[in-house]
């Protein structure tokens, strides 16, 4: 009687192991509620006041970008909260990594190859220039990995119950490779136009907003390519072994960085005072396309905000003299008047 009792208080405590979260699990949760926020955060303020007749190819993208990534920060904390001895939900985790995490992915790729266009190739159709034709070629070999990390991925549960999941090497390596190279070669492709401006302008190219915005670009580049390449590195060197709540939390920060990035690049803060920047047409045209401050399909919002700006005029010897003639004539055209 008293064995009985001991067995079954023993696998009582065996299921409400399996069943309570542990310290890890809670620290995924809050992690992606975290994210979660930020990402809801981001969108709100990308989307607060956008209008579809303002929403170009390259805003679409941003927004995309942002939805992929909330969504998979949702799938990923609910997959985290249920995946223990849960073979449906271990498989589900695995399916957002692929879907929703890839198409972030590509959501930025996309986003990548569009502000290369737009320094590059100024007032030109896309499809009409070559180069924009070859990066969206060069978007192709992701299909091929994409199907590989479909087929070659690990989806079982521990003998404890804990899912883990990952992809193969066969899988991860390719991704790695490509991530960072085409990455590393947008980035450089879409500063070395932006710098030859700056040598070329009269202005103070430092002080110019496609300075600050390139300068913004260069920085976020680096930032998304480091934590991108860690990632899928981790992935690599596990080869594709993890438990599937680290996975899912380390790619849900992932997407969230990225977004953070792309959101400070795209707010070029239009609300910093007229003397510490310098404008052009061709430097506000590039980053009216390239950030949500623009507006080019709203003629009437444009007449009114955009105001030149009327600098102040010195006053010299000249200006005096004829300032004190005026004033004459004014004290002259009293006496005049009664007289008459």
């Amino acid at each position: 009687m008293n064995s009985n009792s001991t067995t079954t208080e023993a696998k009582v405590m065996i299921d409400l192991g399996l069943v309570n979260p542990d310290g890890m699990e809670i620290t995924s949760e809050l992690t992606s509620l975290t994210c979660i926020t930020v990402l809801a955060l981001a969108l709100g303020a990308k989307t607060y006041g956008e209008k579809l007749t303002s929403l170009n190819y390259g805003r679409f993208l941003v927004i995309m970008l942002y939805t992929l990534s909330w969504a998979f920060a949702v799938t990923s904390i609910v997959v985290v909260s249920t995946n223990n001895n849960n073979i449906v939900s271990c498989t589900l985790g695995m399916l957002a990594c692929d879907f929703f995490y890839a198409g972030s992915k590509i959501a930025i790729y996309a986003w990548l190859i569009e502000r290369v266009h737009l320094v590059t190739a100024v007032k030109t159709t896309r499809l009409k220039t070559t180069q924009y034709k070859f990066h969206i070629l060069l978007l192709c070999p992701y299909i091929i990995i994409f199907i590989l990390m479909l087929s070659f991925r690990n989806i079982y549960l521990e003998a404890d119950g804990t899912c883990t999941i990952g992809l193969q090497d066969i899988a991860s390596i390719p991704l790695l490779v490509y991530d960072f190279i085409f990455n590393l070669y947008l980035t450089w492709l879409f500063m070395k136009p932006l710098t030859n401006i700056g040598r070329n302008t009269r202005t103070d190219w430092k002080v110019t907003r496609l300075y600050k915005l390139a300068r913004r670009t260069l920085v976020a580049s680096v930032v998304c390519l480091s934590v991108s390449f860690i990632n899928v590195l981790f992935v690599v060197l596990t080869h594709g072994h993890q438990r599937g709540l680290v996975c899912l939390t380390m790619c849900t920060v992932d997407v969230t960085v990225n977004v953070v990035t792309v959101h400070w690049v795209t707010t070029s803060g239009s609300s910093s005072s007229g003397a510490n920047r310098t404008r052009t047409h061709h430097d506000d045209h590039m980053t009216a396309d390239m950030t949500f401050d623009g507006d080019n399909h709203n003629p009437e919002k444009s007449m009114k905000f955009d105001m030149p700006v009327v600098q102040p005029h010195i006053l010299e010897e000249d200006d005096d003299i004829s300032i004190n003639s005026a004033e004459m004539s004014q004290t002259s055209k009293k006496p005049i008047a009664t007289h008459y």
